[in-house]
């Protein structure tokens, strides 16, 4: 075996179980084979496993421009991690072309084809690393969920969606934030844009449990929203990994922590552990709670095709397969009904979804409006006066699209704050 073979042949394997059977990099048989590697090998498989998703558009396109005949799925998956490596992230071609060949062989595709294939495009490399993609070229079932999107937006997505996201992170309190070791883009007194994203996990004071990663546009609707006395009753619904109730156990809120899944509940307690938070926590079905106990505030992060994550999840448009919109919103139809049952006369939920489709936010919160008279939407204003920050709000909801907001790659984010009024 030649040297670099074996780890590109479990991208190989990666990239394939994601495209073909839809799975995720959470599914066990894809963490098992990134668990294997370890150090300066777990970043490169993570280089070139994630951008060989974020950039499988414009290696298609490549692929079209050079190959007119039909190719195989195994064909296609290995070109388009090769070409990533070649043309987008400029690695050595004879081994990106030789290991690529050889895996080839070992799939029982036909060596020739990837072999000539590739060296026609690395020789045209530097004009190829301007291959832009248009609208059009995006999957069919994401086109169809945007059709409200202005011509600008539609820009804006093509131009940000395949850039890896910037990592923003929040402090216990102001004191760890100013005695951070290392320089921060501000984005409030206790977060900011991290600009070495290496090793985070070995800084100290990641270490001493003083921060936390969390998308800052994850983290601007606790951060905003006025939270009136320190015995309110708050229920977080879908917890994990717990950068939201972090924000307020920081500030000695009392939360209840649930979440459904068990693998995720241990990550939520480690995260915990690390932090010095203490807090109660339930595996539960949200749908499923009792309605004897109620609550002041739920937050509602409801589960949803995840795409205003699309930087952090590139698999999301990788797959061959749409989400499943259907069970998505009777889920989230389902949530918001339990939440306002739970809830106590004058309080809150906070609705929110890593998502900006139309169908999973502003018409699901439209809908539940309809259906429940004794509910108002409270209007989303801003503690303080930044246009930065206002540019993060429609209407009265908050809404955006995988974007450069304050000058850094964000997420895509839409929340709502629903008060109970009777």
């Amino acid at each position: 075996m030649i040297k670099g073979e074996k780890i590109r042949f479990d991208i190989h394997n990666i990239l394939f179980a994601i495209y073909k059977y839809n799975k995720t990099l959470n599914n066990t048989s894809i963490k098992n084979i990134i668990e294997s590697y370890k150090s300066k090998d777990l970043a490169f498989l993570n280089n070139v496993t994630l951008n060989s998703m974020r950039l499988h558009l414009h290696s298609l396109k490549i692929i079209n421009r050079y190959i007119k005949k039909k190719i195989r799925d195994h064909e296609k998956i290995l070109l388009i991690s090769a070409i990533t490596q070649i043309v987008f992230l400029d690695f050595k071609e004879y081994a990106v072309i030789n290991c690529s060949v050889e895996i080839a062989k070992k799939l029982g595709l036909y060596p020739g084809l990837i072999n000539a294939s590739l060296k026609k495009i690395a020789r045209n490399k530097e004009n190829l690393k301007k291959t832009s993609i248009v609208y059009d070229d995006l999957p069919i079932w994401f086109k169809k969920n945007t059709t409200y999107l202005s011509i600008n937006e539609k820009k804006k997505f093509l131009k940000n969606f395949f850039k890896e996201p910037d990592l923003h992170i929040v402090f216990k309190n102001i004191k760890s934030f100013e005695n951070f070791e290392e320089t921060l883009i501000k984005t409030s007194d206790i977060s900011g844009f991290l600009l070495d994203k290496k090793n985070i996990k070995n800084k100290k004071s990641f270490i001493n449990g003083e921060w936390w990663v969390q998308d800052f546009c994850s983290f601007f609707p606790i951060y905003n929203f006025v939270f009136k006395n320190a015995r309110l009753k708050i229920l977080d619904s879908c917890a994990a990994p717990g950068g939201k109730s972090f924000q307020l156990l920081a500030n000695n809120f009392k939360v209840v922590l649930n979440d459904k899944s068990r693998l995720r509940i241990e990550t939520l307690k480690n995260n915990l552990k690390r932090l010095n938070f203490k807090a109660k926590i339930i595996n539960k079905d949200f749908i499923k709670f009792e309605e004897d106990k109620k609550f002041d505030i739920i937050i509602l992060d409801v589960p949803c095709s995840a795409v205003g994550t699309i930087r952090k999840n590139p698999e999301i448009f990788f797959k061959s397969a749409s989400p499943d919109f259907a069970q998505l919103h009777f889920l989230q139809k389902n949530m918001l009904n339990k939440a306002s049952n739970l809830l106590n006369k004058g309080g809150f939920i906070i609705y929110m979804t890593c998502s900006f489709l139309k169908n999973e936010t502003v018409d699901q919160i439209n809908s539940f409006l309809k259906e429940n008279g004794n509910f108002l939407l409270s209007k989303f204003e801003i503690k303080q006066n930044d246009i930065n920050y206002s540019r993060l709000i429609r209407d009265d909801f908050m809404m955006t699209i995988p974007d450069n907001v304050l000058n850094f790659n964000t997420d895509g984010y839409f929340s709502a704050y629903l008060r109970k009024i009777k």
